[in-house]
């Protein structure tokens, strides 16, 4: 009787052993559509609410799907079309507000002229001084607008990354990095929370009085503080240079310590199973392997993935900051024939302060993009060790 009962489990295990060396695709499947990826689903269906068209319909599922069979090409050729055909619309879009600089330019040119003509014409100077309060207000306006852009960016990001990463580091145990997982996912949440709160709280700050300090160093000649602007502004970039190096540096230490203790770990446990388990160990080990190999593959393409959507959240606000800089360095490099050297360096400041909130934005999506980098190198490290 015991010996009809061995026979018959070690015939279920064989089946079952056959299946999952066989049919990895289904483990796979199983595996996906058993996944929890509601909160990442979320952040898909709003960027799918505002790309109005533009980019085709992404589903987190299918996604994976299409990049586990590696039939993903056609997808990103439309991305990279969406994304090129919004660039145009937003630069096409501004040239309205370029048309309002040049035709507020062109009026100051005509009224500092006819103050030149009657030196003590009082009112073609006041003139004068209202168009040039109006073109700083315009510009200020627009310096306002893409600080808001970064910061809602900015908190878009993490909060997708704060969905993303659960999932993540969940299947980054599945593979064996169980260490990895403990260990990264309370560093990497208060990294990124306190980096992106610090940069959103000090250094955007930072920039925005730079910005300010270089009107006012603008306005008047016998105003001169642009060394405290030009200060504030290597004070921001130092900063957030400081931050992302730091960022990167314990990252990749707690990313080589982890593997080493996982990989250990995964090869004690699989030399147990093979040796101690009588007769059915070794078929149990090779059922682990496949699993853990379709464990790997999805999450890969669940980080594959994260990067695409990653992306696609920053693309459009980054579009719409860059589009602000070109127009002013375009309406500065326009309006320097006609006007005053102040009010070219104001447009020229004002773009410049614009692009280093734009490079916040940047560095914040590359430190993301690093830490699922590292994360998914670490679940293959893992695999590899073992």
């Amino acid at each position: 009787m015991r010996k009809s009962v061995v026979f018959i489990m070690i015939i279920i295990l064989l089946s079952i052993c056959g299946v999952n060396c066989d049919d990895t695709q289904n483990i796979f499947q199983s595996q996906l559509d058993n996944l929890d990826i509601s909160d990442i689903e979320k952040f898909v269906d709003e960027i799918n609410r505002e790309s109005k068209g533009l980019l085709p319909e992404i589903n987190v599922r299918e996604l994976v799907l299409e990049l586990f069979k590696g039939s993903t090409i056609d997808s990103l050729k439309e991305i990279g079309t969406g994304i090129s055909y919004f660039f145009l619309n937003e630069v096409i879009s501004n040239f309205t507000l370029m048309g309002k600089l040049l035709i507020l330019a062109i009026f100051c040119a005509m009224l500092q002229n006819l103050h030149n003509a009657f030196e003590k014409d009082s009112i073609g100077r006041l003139a004068y001084g209202i168009c040039y309060i109006l073109i700083i207000i315009m510009a200020v306006k627009s310096f306002n607008d893409a600080m808001l852009i970064g910061v809602n960016t900015i908190s878009k990001m993490t909060g997708f990354m704060q969905a993303l990463l659960p999932t993540l580091l969940a299947l980054l145990a599945a593979v064996g990095g169980i260490s990895s997982s403990a260990l990264f996912q309370p560093m990497i949440f208060t990294c990124i929370t306190l980096i992106t709160t610090f940069i959103k709280v000090f250094v955007m700050p930072l920039i925005l009085f730079s910005a300010v300090m270089s009107i006012l160093n603008n306005l008047s000649e016998s105003v001169n503080i642009s060394k405290l602007a030009s200060l504030l502004k290597q004070i921001a970039v130092g900063a957030l240079g400081l931050v992302l190096t730091g960022f990167t540096g314990v990252l990749a230490v707690q990313g080589i310590a982890s593997v080493s203790i996982d990989g250990a770990t995964i090869r004690t446990a699989k030399f147990a199973v093979d040796n101690f388990i009588p007769i059915v160990g070794n078929f149990l080990s090779e059922a682990f392997d496949a699993v853990v190999s379709c464990s790997l593959i999805l999450k890969n393409g669940i980080g594959i993935a994260g990067f695409i959507i990653l992306l696609l959240i920053c693309s459009f606000p980054l579009i719409k900051m860059f589009s602000i800089v070109l127009i002013y360095k375009v309406a500065s490099a326009l309006i320097q024939p006609i006007l005053d050297n102040q009010m070219v360096q104001c447009l020229n400041d004002m773009s410049n302060a614009i692009m280093i909130l734009l490079t916040c934005v940047i560095s914040v999506a590359v430190m993301f993009f690093m830490a699922l980098t590292v994360i998914m190198g670490v679940g293959n490290m893992t695999v590899l060790v073992r």
